[in-house]
């Protein structure tokens, strides 16, 4: 249980501190510890100093320890939580369906605002169309994340053939495909344009967007509760994070991650994620022989 591994790991570590893997065992129930497993979607000294304030806050107004952990990559972290290994998720939107259907989580709370693709370019490039990169090679922040899947949509309509008539590159994250566009290693980029809110000023000033895909991929992330959580618990957290976001902190917090604000979800809302869940199911399903 996390009650008794905690003490032993976090021995080393500042109150808070983000650890990469960290979680329960399989199948465990959790104790009441508070800690919020991340989806890896963006470097981890980027989440841990974006997610700061809200660990800072929950531990003054709750009046206990708070931890933020990660995985190494998409699918670690999205296996680890469809074993129910966080007490709570902070996960991308097929992602967070996929936990409530087949892992219980509870769905407490989004963003405002959708999110959606958008591809980017060096500033110095001479591509004015997403139909100019025939040929090209396009980064991505690889298969597990939905702005492949709205990136691959967009080539479709657009008359090109993923993986046929361009290269899609996957990168372990948003900040990691940009980079790759920046660095020579890719003619361009789909990311979430939430993503780009959270990337370095030095980075942004170095590429330009050729549009937004029209087609939404739901909330950029989804605040959820362990199943075995009880009401009570889930309640208190809920709570605490929506006065959070009220606060001046609270606001930057959400800005500098490109949302609006945090809103309860709605019973059902993330239904309409069902049919990029099935993709996210063949992607895993693919994955698992190469791993063996």
């Amino acid at each position: 249980m996390i009650k008794a591994i905690f003490p032993r790991l976090l021995a080393g570590f500042p109150v808070g501190a983000l650890l990469i893997g960290l979680s329960l065992p399989a199948n465990a129930q959790p104790s009441n510890a508070l800690e919020f497993g991340i989806v890896p979607y963006l470097p981890t000294p980027t989440i841990l100093e974006r997610y700061k304030p809200l660990r800072i806050y929950l531990e003054r107004r709750l009046h206990e320890p708070v931890s933020i952990v990660t995985a190494p990559d998409y699918a670690s972290f999205i296996e680890r939580t469809q074993r129910r290994e966080y007490p709570f998720v902070i996960t991308v939107s097929h992602a967070a369906r996929l936990a409530e259907l087949e892992a219980g989580y509870q769905p407490m709370l989004r963003p405002g605002w959708d999110f959606y693709a958008i591809l980017l370019v060096r500033k110095d490039s001479a591509f004015q169309d997403i139909k100019d990169l025939r040929g090209k090679t396009i980064a991505t922040p690889g298969p597990y994340a939905v702005v492949s899947q709205l990136g691959a949509n967009w080539l479709r309509k657009a008359g090109l053939k993923p993986d046929q008539d361009v290269t899609l590159q996957p990168n372990p994250t948003h900040t990691a495909a940009l980079h790759a566009v920046v660095e020579g290693a890719a003619d361009a980029a789909f990311i979430s344009n939430r993503a780009f809110v959270a990337v370095k000023s030095d980075l942004k000033d170095r590429v330009r967007s050729l549009g937004q895909a029209k087609e939404s991929g739901g909330p950029s992330v989804v605040y959820m509760a362990h199943p075995a959580l009880t009401a009570q618990r889930v309640a208190a957290v809920k709570a605490a994070i929506l006065a959070f976001v009220q606060t001046p902190e609270g606001k930057e917090f959400v800005a500098s991650l490109g949302y609006d604000t945090l809103r309860e979800m709605k019973p059902g809302e993330l239904a309409i994620l069902d049919p990029y869940v099935r993709e996210l199911k063949q992607v895993m399903a693919a994955d698992k022989p190469a791993k063996q």
